[in-house]
């Protein structure tokens, strides 16, 4: 019963951990931006105070531009930087 016990409260744990997005750094700059579903975006390009420059589109893509975002809306998930809350639709319209 105690291993038992152990097993499920390190199964936990671990899944816990796993789960929780981690907050965006100066180090995550360069990299790419995801959206929810894992497709790339565009990539991280700056990170000013409580705000985040990122270049949407890519280099040959029409439409690219660079936005500013809450820092809020970015996480970094297993060392991917996801866009979160923000529509596919939204990103592909620049709306």
């Amino acid at each position: 019963m105690i291993r038992t016990t152990i097993f499920a409260a390190a199964v936990l744990t671990l899944m816990s951990g796993a789960a929780m997005a981690q907050t965006v750094t100066q180090a995550d700059v360069g990299n790419f931006v995801r959206d929810q579903d894992g497709v790339a975006i565009g990539s991280l390009k700056a990170i000013q105070g409580d705000q985040a420059i990122v270049h949407l589109g890519f280099f040959n893509t029409p439409g690219n531009r660079l936005v500013m975002v809450p820092l809020s809306q970015l996480s970094n998930d297993g060392g991917r930087v996801v866009l979160n809350n923000v529509p596919a639709a939204a990103v592909a319209s620049g709306g």
